[in-house]
């Protein structure tokens, strides 16, 4: 904060505030906290939640804070937690009553829910969020190319109408319109 209040954000040409400058999607400018580096516990999950947005495309250098708090929070609902199993029941004033580290591992869970659920790595919030499905092999449209570039297509051939059924069908317009191409000089090749 300035002497004079917030800081001002710089403005465009046109008098609107400018958007702060995008942060970088890889996982190389996240810094561990050190609060996070010096606890077991916390590193392991900061790294597991780093590598699954990091998988999924979805890492920014803004999530850094967020990731060291979900991180910390696991870390305190992991340790109440051992010591509320280790001593479940304590005696009180009014007789005996739970171990107050039961209460502290569940509000950690809660916190640790609640940031999974922000992040999108609940079950419920992956359904929410819309996650661009990896590559799961050569495409159909690939591996017609590659049978058809093992064996030359020839005029006699009966792929060619297979081919131009199954391009109907399938592939964008480039992949319909390279093939298409390709068939027709090896038409002309063998004509």
């Amino acid at each position: 904060m300035g002497l004079n209040g917030p800081r001002k954000r710089k403005r465009d040409t046109n008098g609107f505030p400018m958007a702060p400058p995008t942060s970088g999607i890889t996982g190389v400018d996240i810094a561990k906290p050190q609060h996070v580096a010096d606890d077991p516990v916390a590193s392991d999950m900061f790294d597991k939640v780093v590598g699954f947005l990091a998988q999924r495309g979805d890492l920014r250098k803004s999530h850094e804070l967020a990731l060291g708090l979900l991180a910390g929070e696991w870390s305190r609902h992991v340790g109440a937690a051992r010591i509320a199993r280790e001593t479940p029941i304590v005696d009180g004033p009014r007789g005996p009553k739970a171990h107050p580290a039961a209460g502290i591992a569940a509000a950690a869970a809660r916190v640790a829910r609640d940031l999974l659920a922000d992040f999108g790595l609940t079950p419920a919030s992956l359904a929410r969020i819309d996650v661009p499905a990896g590559p799961s092999g050569p495409s159909a449209i690939d591996r017609f190319i590659a049978k058809r570039n093992g064996d030359r297509v020839t005029p006699a051939d009966h792929d060619v109408d297979d081919m131009q059924r199954f391009l109907l069908t399938n592939g964008t317009d480039e992949e319909k319109a390279r093939v298409v191409a390709e068939v027709l000089a090896d038409r002309r090749m063998f004509a």
